[in-house]
């Protein structure tokens, strides 16, 4: 009786371990043709030539922002804006693997836009508003509701050509997020930033905030 037991288990376990290696070498040649195709390495390839480029454009404004806005006053916070906001979408891409170059244009399009409007925005705020409670408490109340319609609204037109029902409840996931994140920026920069260096401390949270909203909508 042993004996039979043996041998009919014999051939089983010689089944299972010819079997065994097959399966594995077909999932590892599997990964590694993923891991290696041409289209993923072109990929990488572009994004990571884009955050080199946006990340040396970026550091660049920043070190003459100072003379650009001396030579336009719009200018300096319109290209830092603009760079920050495209490097934000990239880094988002890369965690992705994929490369669009339109929506990295959009997001030059809204982060020029956002720091032209930003600068006026908190220049408004320290001139009209002395009381620095009351002045975080507008920026939080009007500034922060204000600014991410504009963001969806765009970013509505340009993927859909119009604004839907999803333009509103996504409206309305973005800001629940914004208010975990923006209120504190919004006391750092009002309470312990000199007001020359206010918006290019917005631009370094608008880069974290930008690669948050790259995932939200």
């Amino acid at each position: 009786m042993s004996a039979d037991i043996q041998l009919t288990n014999l051939p089983k376990h010689h089944d299972l371990e010819k079997s065994t290696p097959l399966t594995v070498i077909d999932s590892n040649t599997s990964n590694l043709n993923l891991h290696f195709h041409p289209m993923a390495r072109s990929v990488h390839r572009k994004l990571v030539i884009y955050l080199v480029v946006e990340a040396v454009v970026s550091l660049t404004i920043y070190f003459n922002y100072d003379k650009l806005c001396n030579f336009n006053g719009v200018l300096g916070p319109a290209l830092l804006g603009s760079s920050t906001a495209a490097m934000a979408q990239s880094i988002n891409q890369y965690s992705k693997m994929k490369f669009n170059l339109s929506k990295v244009f959009q997001f030059m399009v809204w982060g020029a836009i956002n720091g032209y409007f930003t600068v006026v925005w908190i220049d408004t705020l320290i001139v009209k508003v002395d009381n620095l409670v009351y002045r975080i408490i507008v920026d939080q109340a009007v500034g922060a509701p204000l600014f991410q319609l504009v963001f969806n609204i765009l970013n509505s037109l340009w993927d859909h050509g119009e604004i839907s029902a999803h333009t509103r409840s996504s409206y309305i996931k973005s800001l629940k997020y914004s208010y975990c994140f923006w209120p504190f920026v919004s006391v750092c920069i009002f309470v312990f930033i000199p007001q020359v260096m206010m918006f290019p401390c917005n631009c370094m949270a608008n880069l974290l905030w930008n690669m948050i909203l790259s995932r939200l909508v």
